[in-house]
C-alpha cells in the first residue's frame, strides 16, 4: 500500500490553478492510470486539450465548471462524472465564484508534465501522445 496526502503531492500549475499528482507512475509506479486532483481559481481553466491514446474522466467535488469536448459544452456542479474516449478534446474552465475542484483520471498513463509544459508554450488546442 502506497498512501500519498495530497498537501505532499507534487502540485503543477496552470491557469489559475494547481494540478496535485496523486497517483502517477513516478511517485507509486502505477501502471494503468494517472490520478490528480485539480483546484481552479475562478476565471482560470485547464485548457482544450487532447490525448490521442488515453481514455479520461473529470468528477466534479466542489464548484461550477465548464466542461468542453468538441462541440459540446455543459456546466456541471458537484458529484458529477464526465467521459471522455480517447482522441477527443476536452477541457473546463471555472465558471462559478468559488473554488473548483475535480478528481482527473487517465488511463493508460500519460507524461503529465509534458502536457503542462506544453500549457505555458502554446495557447490554443494541445495535443499529446499520451
Amino acid at each position: 500500500m502506497k498512501i500519498v496526502p495530497r498537501k505532499k503531492a507534487k502540485a503543477l500549475k496552470g491557469d489559475r490553478s494547481l494540478s496535485y499528482q496523486l497517483i502517477t507512475p513516478a511517485n507509486v509506479g502505477s501502471r494503468k492510470f494517472i490520478i490528480t486532483v485539480v483546484e481552479i481559481r475562478p476565471g482560470g481553466s485547464t485548457r482544450l486539450h487532447e490525448h490521442r491514446t488515453v481514455e479520461s474522466m473529470y468528477y466534479i467535488l466542489e464548484g461550477r465548471g465548464e466542461v468542453l469536448s468538441g462541440d459540446e459544452k455543459k456546466v456541471l456542479g458537484p458529484d458529477t462524472a464526465v467521459y471522455f474516449p480517447a482522441g477527443s478534446t476536452h477541457g473546463i474552465r471555472n465558471v462559478g465564484r468559488t473554488r473548483l475542484r475535480y478528481l482527473s483520471c487517465h488511463a493508460p498513463p500519460y507524461e503529465i508534465e509534458e502536457l503542462y509544459r506544453s500549457f505555458r508554450e502554446h495557447e490554443s488546442l494541445v495535443m499529446t501522445g499520451g
